[in-house]
């Protein structure tokens, strides 16, 4: 998946033999071979010696260019490959150079260039080789080399880099780049494995029993008696674990619009996918927005949005016409809800979506929860039903049967959770009331939907009478 004009992978091969390093020969076959193995057209190619040692070369593809020089006398190769193609695999090009060079350790860093004339903003993940703190200049053995992974979060009028994410990982990371998306699996010492799906993180092992906790438990406990659930997204399995603690439910319906995702979580996710089996559950792979425009009538009593950020083919889970199809689909006490972005780095695209929310549910709620991986940490949920919605109607015994199982969600959480810091609260709820309350009035099927409230929320809606007093000094 290209993401601006092309991608500009730079590797540093160290220690190198010298020879190797020196040989005009081999170097030319390596580069013109990484060429063609990649995918690329040779147009053109120069090579040059230098005395009293090494080599530059440079081999012109109708894609851009593959070129590199050499440092014999430091055991050093610098090694770039830019490239427009959308299929060219330009780190097997990599991979070729290195078995020509056999160099002890590698560097290298993929970047996306053109980033700001994409269609859609991208936050790539960086993977980069470091030297430990205190390594020694030289030849460094491989036990003194870190290897990381970045996750960027862009300005999303420039789509440059203001923000970023690294975690260090002990092991490889496992790349596979899709039709439809790039999904990276790593594994860090503090949070287990984590998986990235182009360039965001989806989820991690030490910190998922969070997020899907807090997402399933809350709204299936606003319910008298989930028995239907449908899940869009969440093809990692970790939210279908959760929903299933209950035993009301009969029927799961998982809609997720990449198998890739489910068949690497199978592999590398064990903890995740426990449910993935479960006789209750169906699996679609499927466009989650058009599978809720044609289901039936009235056919959830559950429905939990566990989508990626509202960039790409996600983005139609944020708005409205989606959410319209989630309000049809659900039965008259359903509850629907889903991730509602982080406070502090997405506050526009949260604002947005609540007032996308708001024509549809003019009272919807928002409830947070901590997840240390997630941007900012703070980390925000909605959740959407019938006129009235009241975080405190809730089953106290099944909330504490459900809890039992949990690491994270208590029956005291279900209440605590919708009380929100005030920025949290106007950036959120404030927002959906007011969207609603624009709409007042417009006709069926433009603006508020069937059986929603026109009222918005009244200074005696739920989330306002659980919010603390006003205080007389504001900032």
């Amino acid at each position: 998946m290209m993401h601006g004009l092309g991608k500009h992978i730079l590797a540093e091969f160290y220690g190198c033999d010298f020879e190797r390093l020196n040989d005009p020969e081999l170097l030319e076959r390596a580069s013109l071979e990484a060429v063609e193995r990649s995918g690329a057209t040779i147009m053109s190619h120069h090579f040059k010696v230098f005395e009293p040692q090494g080599v530059s070369g440079v081999v012109v593809i109708a894609e851009s260019h593959l070129s590199f020089h050499t440092w014999p006398e430091h055991g050093y190769a610098a090694v770039d490959y830019f490239t427009c193609g959308e299929h060219i695999d330009i780190h097997l090009a990599v991979d070729v150079m290195a078995e020509a060079l056999q160099p002890g350790h590698t560097e290298r860093t993929l970047h996306h260039r053109g980033t700001e004339l994409a269609d859609e903003p991208h936050r790539p993940p960086i993977i980069e080789e470091r030297l430990a703190p205190g390594s020694p200049s030289g030849p460094v053995p491989a036990s003194d080399v870190e290897r990381w992974i970045t996750e960027y979060h862009l300005d999303r009028g420039t789509g440059r880099r203001q923000l970023g994410y690294s975690y260090l990982t002990s092991g490889g990371v496992t790349v596979e780049r899709g039709p439809l998306q790039e999904i990276a699996v790593a594994e860090s010492p503090i949070f287990g494995r984590m998986l990235f799906i182009d360039g965001y993180l989806m989820t991690t092992e030490g910190d998922e029993f969070v997020y899907h906790e807090m997402l399933a438990h809350v709204p299936m406990l606003l319910h008298p008696s989930p028995r239907r659930v449908l899940i869009v997204g969440g093809g990692d399995g970790g939210l279908l674990r959760e929903v299933l603690r209950h035993d009301t439910v009969e029927r799961v319906d998982l809609v997720e619009i990449d198998d890739q995702v489910l068949q690497l979580s199978r592999r590398h996710l064990p903890r995740h996918v426990v449910a993935l089996d479960d006789h209750r559950v169906t699996v679609h792979i499927s466009d989650g927005a058009r599978f809720a425009r044609h289901a039936a009538e009235g056919s959830y009593d559950v429905a939990l949005v566990d989508s990626t950020d509202p960039i790409g083919a996600a983005r139609v889970l944020f708005e409205e016409p989606f959410f319209r199809s989630l309000s049809r689909a659900l039965a008259p006490e359903g509850i629907a809800a889903g991730q509602s972005l982080s406070p502090w780095v997405q506050k526009q695209e949260q604002r947005e979506l609540y007032a996308e929310l708001g024509r549809v549910w003019p009272g919807a709620l928002s409830y947070h929860a901590t997840v240390p991986t997630y941007p900012g940490g703070l980390w925000t949920f909605y959740c959407c039903g019938a006129p009235g919605l009241d975080p405190s109607g809730f089953d106290s015994a099944r909330a504490t049967r459900v809890a039992a199982g949990c690491r994270c969600y208590t029956p005291e959480l279900q209440t605590a959770a919708f009380h929100l810091p005030r920025f949290v609260r106007q950036n959120t709820v404030d927002v959906a009331r007011a969207s609603g309350a624009d709409h007042e009035g417009d006709a069926p099927g433009e603006g508020v939907a069937p059986g929603a409230s026109t009222r918005g929320q009244t200074a005696g809606s739920p989330q306002e009478r659980m919010a603390p007093p006003p205080s007389p000094v504001s900032r």
